[in-house]
């Protein structure tokens, strides 16, 4: 994984795979979305949505390093432009197949009860996301879910924005993880939850 995110590992399972007991430590599980949840990198993924499966050669040729957000604003632009709306792209990626393995990991998560608070931060967008996750009945795991916002903008067009803006010159403009997971303990903590130790699930 690109950027400057901050891994920890731990065991923290029941070894019979009951409920942890309540007042049992927290710990947060963090995932990655593309080629971690799902087995593919959806913003390719939803290129079978453009005429002949394929997306121009003068746009893709704006890409730049470091602006992929940017990038892909154009491109679901491209997209709305030949007619595909966000029911067509919702259609995809809810076809999009899961991590061999991933559907049994997130149920066993769910049966850890307390043990676990799970969160998602991607550097995809939050419409992909939460239209994959409801179509494989996962979506209610995750407590929250960090992306670039999308939705129907009012010409009823999937738009794309980015995360939020920040200071670290090793990760992309639109999102640092380390601040996104940073900012969020510090929003828990001053919730009083403190989290023993971390988990991250990504590439």
């Amino acid at each position: 994984m690109s950027g400057c995110f901050p891994v920890s590992g731990l065991r923290c399972l029941s070894r019979d795979g009951r409920m942890a007991a309540q007042g049992a430590p927290r710990f947060l599980l963090t995932f990655d979305f593309d080629e971690t949840i799902v087995d593919e990198n959806s913003d390719d993924s939803i290129v079978r949505a453009a005429p002949g499966q394929r997306l121009p050669e003068s746009l893709r040729a704006t890409y730049r390093e470091g602006f992929y957000n940017e990038y892909m604003q154009r491109v679901f632009k491209y997209l709305g432009e030949q007619g595909v709306r966000p029911r067509d792209l919702s259609a995809i990626y809810e076809a999009i197949p899961l991590s061999p393995g991933m559907s049994d990991l997130l149920q066993f998560v769910a049966k850890q009860g307390a043990c676990f608070e799970v969160i998602l931060i991607s550097d995809a967008n939050t419409f992909g996301v939460e239209s994959s996750l409801r179509a494989a009945g996962h979506h209610s795991l995750f407590r929250r879910i960090l992306s670039n916002p999308s939705g129907p903008d009012a010409r009823g067009l999937l738009a794309l924005r980015p995360f939020h803006t920040h200071s670290c010159a090793r990760c992309p403009a639109n999102m640092c993880k380390h601040k996104v997971l940073s900012d969020y303990l510090r929003e828990r903590a001053h919730d009083g939850v403190h989290f023993e130790r971390l988990f991250y699930v990504g590439d």
